[in-house]
């Protein structure tokens, strides 16, 4: 399961996101250049989109700085900005450091959101030496493209995740069967009951944990069409 260029994900956010308990529309820009994603942010903009997803690993002939500084500045929306690796489902065959480097300056330059993949949050986090802007998220991605977890790994999973510092959970996974969809709903009621429960998610993360069910979901729609 490769990511789509038509995927729109569904994100529950809290007081610390954008608005209390709205869920909000995300559509990924993946155009070769900065001229074309700047029309995609205004055609989903348009379209009723709450926020876009700047997918840099897309980019042919990506200029760190001069392009950041456009799709920021001029943005129409609120972005998150991710520059996902080969081996994590993207484009961007690189160094770590520099794609690294980039999504720093994506912060500086006033992004609302970072994704960055588990695999390497440490590594990023202190690549950053923890200077983050308040104002911005970090999100810490897992992604799965063969197959959606038990319960107890998705939970093991969430915990993880959780210990990079990240101030948003993503989990992405394949579903093949409806059940798949149930051991995600699982784990949103666990959460629902987190203050009885060790290890479950903060208020915060909770709001977040609704979006791993949206990621799934729509895989399972999308495979039954």
């Amino acid at each position: 399961m490769a990511e789509s260029s038509s995927f729109v994900s569904d994100f529950k956010m809290g007081s610390g996101g954008m608005g209390s308990n709205s869920t909000l529309l995300c559509v990924p820009l993946v155009s070769k250049s900065v001229e074309e994603m700047m029309d995609e942010m205004r055609r989903a903009k348009s379209s009723g989109a709450d926020l876009v997803e700047i997918r840099l690993d897309h980019l042919q002939s990506f200029r760190p700085r001069p392009d950041l500084e456009i799709l920021l500045k001029d943005r129409l929306l609120p972005a998150l900005v991710t520059y996902r690796p080969k081996w994590e489902g993207g484009q961007y065959e690189g160094d770590d450091n520099k794609r690294f480097d980039a999504l720093r300056l994506a912060m500086e330059l006033g992004a609302d959101y970072i994704d960055i993949e588990l695999k390497v949050a440490h590594e990023f986090m202190n690549f950053i030496a923890g200077k983050k802007p308040k104002n911005v998220k970090l999100i810490v991605s897992s992604h799965n493209y063969q197959y959606t977890p038990s319960v107890e790994e998705i939970s093991d999973l969430v915990v993880t995740i959780q210990s990079t510092g990240a101030d948003i959970v993503k989990i992405a996974t394949n579903a093949v069967d409806i059940t798949d969809v149930a051991r995600m709903f699982q784990v949103i009621v666990h959460c629902q009951v987190r203050s009885r429960v060790p290890n479950c998610f903060s208020t915060e993360y909770y709001h977040l944990e609704i979006s791993i069910y949206a990621f799934i979901y729509y895989t399972h729609t999308r495979a039954s069409t």
